[in-house]
Parts: C-alpha cells; sequence; structure tokens
C-alpha cells in the first residue's frame, strides 16, 4: 500500500491538497486603531501568517522514581502575520496607535479609551479556502478572540534590498481561538468538539 501511487491518489490527496496561498486575514474594526484605509487595506496587505497551533499542555505527579503524565490546561501561544508597507504607512502607523493606547511611548501609561480591560482587545479570522476561491466560501476558519498587538516589529532598510517591497510582523496576544467549518457569515462556527455553532 505504501507504494501504491493510484491508492495515494484515490484515498490520500483527494482534493489534490490545501495550498497555503490561498487565505485571507480579517482583524475587527476597533476605535483605538481603525480607520477606513486600515479597514480596506489589511486584508490586502497581510500576506503572511499561520493557522494557529493546537496546544495543551502537560504535568508529571511522581511515583516511587516514576513520573505519570497528566493532560493540563490548553494554552496559546501568541499568533503573528507579516504585512506588506505602502508608502503611506497606513497599516503600521495603526498598529502604532494601537500600540500606543495600550501604554504610551513617553509617560508609561495607558490611555483613557483604553483604560477599561477589553477597549483595546478585538477579534480576527484566518479564512483557508480552497482552489476553487472565495465564492465557495472557506474550506476552514479560524477566530480569534480578545486580541491585541504585543509586538510590532522593526522594518529592516538596506541599500542593497532592491526590488522588494519593505515588510514587518505583528505579534499578538489573544484569549482564545475557536476552529470552523464555515463562514461566521454563513450561519456561524461548529465547535469541532461538540459539534455545535458556537458563534
Amino acid at each position: 500500500m505504501a507504494f501504491n501511487i493510484q491508492a495515494f491518489k484515490s484515498e490520500g490527496l483527494t482534493f489534490n491538497g490545501a495550498r497555503p496561498t490561498l487565505f485571507e486575514v480579517e482583524i475587527s474594526t476597533n476605535p483605538l486603531f481603525s480607520d477606513t484605509t486600515f479597514a480596506q487595506k489589511h486584508r490586502f496587505l497581510i500576506k503572511a501568517t499561520s493557522i494557529p497551533a493546537s496546544v495543551v499542555d502537560s504535568f508529571e505527579v511522581p511515583y516511587f522514581g516514576r513520573k505519570i503524565k497528566y493532560a493540563g490546561d490548553r494554552v496559546f501561544a501568541n499568533w503573528a502575520v507579516t504585512v506588506m508597507n505602502d508608502e503611506d504607512f497606513a497599516l503600521r502607523r495603526a498598529f502604532e496607535r494601537w500600540h500606543a493606547h495600550i501604554n504610551s511611548i513617553v509617560p508609561n501609561e495607558m490611555s483613557g479609551a483604553a483604560i477599561n480591560g477589553i477597549n483595546y482587545k478585538t477579534n480576527a479570522v484566518v479564512r483557508q479556502y480552497s482552489k476553487a476561491g472565495p465564492a465557495e466560501g472557506p474550506i476552514a476558519a479560524y477566530y480569534f478572540s480578545g486580541l491585541f498587538p504585543v509586538n510590532v516589529q522593526g522594518i529592516a532598510l538596506d541599500w542593497d534590498a532592491t526590488n522588494q517591497i519593505e515588510q514587518f510582523e505583528v505579534e499578538f496576544a489573544y484569549d482564545y481561538w475557536i476552529p470552523g467549518t464555515s463562514d461566521q457569515n454563513d450561519g456561524g462556527i461548529t465547535d469541532f468538539g461538540t459539534n455545535t455553532v458556537i458563534l
């Protein structure tokens, strides 16, 4: 079976494989950082990201010189996107404004608009599409709740970097993500674990 190419084609990659280029990121608007330009451009200029990892920690209990492992709590590692920088610096400045509301650069303060613990957070989604494209709807979607930037990375400048577009990475912390089988606008997200619609 392992060397049967016909079996691989008929039982393995039956849909010819998912493609890493067919995705879209959408970050919900938030008055602390968003404007019309951000809302229009971010879905085009976020050029790379990842589907989040699913991680459950473990812990050990010793017994007579041996250790037994038990499942611990679920943890949510930070999530990052790579952004292409346009000459209007619209997305860069939006992320910098967002960061400044959370912690200002000089006085080391949180803005009055963000002082409520949830006001500086927002939601986001990464959608994976099939080769049929967005018209068919996403084949998978991952929704992030309580998201905010923890690291707006620098932009490399270099006289040798010809024929390139500037880019930078933004790393986010968030409360949790939910996997879905359909888009929120198409009737909700189905929890894989319980098979119930949650959003």
